[in-house]
C-alpha cells in the first residue's frame, strides 16, 4: 500500500507555490516601476531659479529643479502600472489555482460520477480507482467496504425473503388442501374429521409460530434492555420452561451457574435461553443430559448450553444462526421447528452487546456459548 500523501496538504503547497510566484511578480514588477520612476526624475532638467532674499543680499542664485510636471506624470503611471500589474498577476495566480486544483480533485470527480452509475446488481464491485495514497483512496475503500456489506444485507434480505415465502407456502399449501377436501366430502367420520381439525390446527400454530418469531425479530430494539438479571435465577427460569418437554423425552437439566448480574431484557434475554434449551433437548436423545451452565470470563459472562445430540458439522455452524436455515429440515420440520430460534438468540444476544457461537468439545457434546457483557456489583 502506497503512503499517505494528504489531498489537503498538497492543495495547501499549491496555493503556496502560486502566491509565492505572485508575490515575486509584483514584487519584480514594483521595483521595475520605481526605476523608471527615478530614471525619469534624474532626467528632469535643472534650471536656476532667484531667491528674494538671496537677490536683496546680492549673493548667487539658487538652482532648484523645475521637474513637479514630470514627477507628477511619473507618480501616475506608476500608480497605473502597479494597479495593471496587480491585476493580470491576481488574475493570472486565481486562474492557475482554478486549473490546478481543478487537476488535483479530478479524481473526487471520477469517483462521483462512478458512485452515480452504481446499481444493486454491481455493488459488490470494486471502484476502479487508482491507489494514490489520499483520501480519495481512502474514500473509495471505504465506500467499498459500504458496498459489500449492501450487497451482503441484500442478498440476506433476498434469502430470506424467499425462505419466508417458502415457509408461509407449505402450512397454507396443507389447509388449502384439507378444506377442500372438506368441501367435497361433507359425511367424515368423526375420527378423520377430529384428524383433519388437528392437523389443520397445527398448522395454524406453526404459522402463528412464524409470525411471533418474525415479529420479535424485527422490533427487538424496541424493547427496554434496563433490567438488572441476577444469572442463577435466570438460568434456572429457562430449565423450568423447558422441563416438560424435558420430562416428556426423560432428559434431565444439569444448572450450574456462577454468581452474576447482567443488565439488559429479562423477556428477551429467559426467551433466548428458552430456545437454546429447548433446542437442546428436542434434538438430544431420550434419556441423554442438556447442560446450562454460566461462568464469569474477565469482563463478560458465557452460558454454555450443551447436549448429546448429533454434532452440527463445521460448515454449518455459522449457518444455523441465519433465519429458516435447517441443518436436518426433514426433523427440523417433524418436531415442529420453524427455522428462526437460533436466529432470534444470535439477535437478541447481539443487541446486548454479546455474541453467540456453536462448537464441539471432545466428548462429542453440542456446546452453543453466549457471551454478554457482566455488571460489577
Amino acid at each position: 500500500m502506497k503512503p499517505f500523501r494528504s489531498l489537503r496538504l498538497r492543495i495547501t503547497l499549491l496555493c503556496a507555490l502560486l502566491l509565492t510566484l505572485c508575490c515575486a511578480a509584483l514584487a519584480v514588477t514594483s521595483n521595475l516601476s520605481a526605476i523608471h520612476l527615478t530614471d525619469t526624475i534624474a532626467a528632469a532638467p535643472l534650471s536656476p531659479a532667484l531667491d528674494p532674499e538671496a537677490a536683496a543680499k546680492g549673493t548667487m542664485p539658487l538652482l532648484t529643479t523645475q521637474a513637479a510636471p514630470v514627477v507628477q506624470q511619473a507618480q501616475q503611471l506608476f500608480q497605473i502600472q502597479s494597479i495593471l500589474a496587480s491585476t493580470v498577476i491576481l488574475a493570472t495566480g486565481l486562474l492557475l489555482i482554478y486549473l490546478l486544483v481543478g487537476r488535483a480533485l479530478a479524481p473526487l470527480k471520477d469517483l462521483n460520477d462512478q458512485i452515480l452509475g452504481r446499481t444493486a446488481k454491481d455493488l459488490d464491485q470494486p471502484l476502479s480507482i487508482p491507489d494514490r495514497g489520499d483520501e480519495v483512496t481512502q474514500l473509495a475503500h471505504s465506500f467499498d467496504d459500504l458496498s459489500q456489506r449492501l450487497s451482503r444485507a441484500f442478498l440476506m434480505q433476498r434469502s430470506f425473503s424467499q425462505n419466508a415465502a417458502h415457509e408461509f407456502r407449505t402450512p397454507l399449501a396443507v389447509l388449502k388442501t384439507r378444506i377442500g377436501l372438506f368441501r367435497k366430502k361433507q359425511d367424515f367420520a368423526p375420527q378423520t374429521t377430529e384428524a383433519f381439525l388437528s392437523i389443520m390446527e397445527s398448522e395454524v400454530d406453526r404459522l402463528s409460530g412464524m409470525v411471533d418469531s418474525l415479529l420479535k425479530l424485527t422490533n427487538l430494539e424496541q424493547v427496554p434492555r434496563s433490567d438488572r438479571i441476577k444469572l442463577g435465577e435466570l438460568l434456572h427460569q429457562a430449565a423450568e420452561d423447558v422441563s416438560p418437554l424435558a420430562a416428556k423425552k426423560g432428559i434431565p437439566i444439569l444448572v450450574e451457574a456462577s454468581p452474576g448480574t447482567i443488565t439488559g431484557s429479562r423477556e428477551l434475554l429467559r426467551r433466548a435461553l428458552f430456545n437454546l434449551v429447548e433446542n437442546a433437548v428436542k434434538y438430544g436423545p431420550d434419556g441423554g443430559q442438556t447442560r446450562l451452565c454460566a461462568e464469569l470470563n474477565g469482563a463478560d459472562i458465557v452460558i454454555t448450553v450443551a447436549n448429546q445430540g448429533p454434532c452440527i458439522p463445521p460448515e454449518l455452524r455459522e449457518r444455523i444462526f441465519e433465519p429458516f436455515f435447517r441443518a436436518d429440515t426433514a426433523r427440523s420440520r417433524e418436531l415442529g421447528g420453524v427455522g428462526l430460534g437460533l436466529a432470534l438468540v444470535r439477535a437478541i444476544a447481539e443487541i446486548h452487546g454479546g455474541s453467540v457461537w456453536v462448537e464441539e468439545n471432545q466428548a462429542g457434546w453440542n456446546r452453543f456459548l453466549v457471551r454478554l457483557p457482566a455488571v460489577c456489583s
